[in-house]
């Protein structure tokens, strides 16, 4: 009758963290280190007379530690169990991975406005950046005004040149919009910095469409 090697596993779970060791994704690395923890814990109980226990409780110890980290990383791929709100608004953001999209918004504060409110004057300080999920939006620069829907930065310019606000912007009063603080925003891009090139490619592209609108609309007047 054929008699079974304990050791055998001990074998695999080495190879499987050296495997593991040699990938650099990081879902997979953890993926396989789990594995081999797995036949770790096996040998450490079958193979073992007593078991090890005090070995198995550590190796379920850092096999629950990586088992957190590889749900955070899977989150950090998925939208699967984003809001249809927060679906929309990623697709403004599809640069940004799923994980950095949430890190930005956690960052805001969700607002309405209440009658017609004024969220920049052209030529003072801008402390935030907005984005306007629902307008209208009415913005007044030299005395030369245009309105955009909604779906649009505001404040992006003095954001990216630590300058004062190049325009006046109102908001009608059924807009809605996010708020980020302009210093714990810097923080937020300087601890991530994925999440910093993304949003300047973002935003980049935000002004070149109201650079086209506002030279549109002057055309037209």
């Amino acid at each position: 009758m054929f008699d079974f090697d304990a050791s055998i596993i001990v074998h695999i779970a080495a190879l499987l963290y050296v495997v593991g060791f040699m990938i650099r994704e990081q879902l997979v690395l953890r993926l396989v280190i789990l594995a081999g923890s797995m036949c770790y814990l096996a040998y450490y109980y079958f193979a073992m007379n007593p078991p090890l226990w005090d070995a198995m409780a550590w190796t379920t110890i850092t096999s629950l530690a990586n088992s957190y980290i590889i749900v955070q990383l899977i989150l950090d791929r998925t939208t699967w169990n984003m809001s249809p709100e927060m679906r929309d608004l990623y697709s403004v953001f599809d640069t940004m991975s799923p994980g950095e999209f949430r890190r930005l918004v956690a960052a805001a504060s969700w607002e309405t406005g209440v009658g017609t409110t004024e969220i920049t004057r052209e030529g003072a300080q801008v402390n935030d950046l907005y984005y306007v999920t629902e307008g209208p939006i009415k913005i007044t620069k030299q005395n030369s005004s245009f309105e955009l829907p909604g779906k649009s930065f505001i404040g992006e310019v003095a954001f990216f040149l630590d300058t004062k606000a190049s325009a006046t912007v109102e908001l009608g009063e059924t807009a809605k919009f996010l708020r980020w603080n302009k210093a714990e925003l810097e923080k937020l891009q300087q601890k991530d910095p994925g999440i910093r090139a993304a949003l300047h490619n973002i935003l980049n592209k935000d002004m070149a469409a109201k650079v086209a609108q506002s030279m549109g609309d002057a055309a037209i007047a």
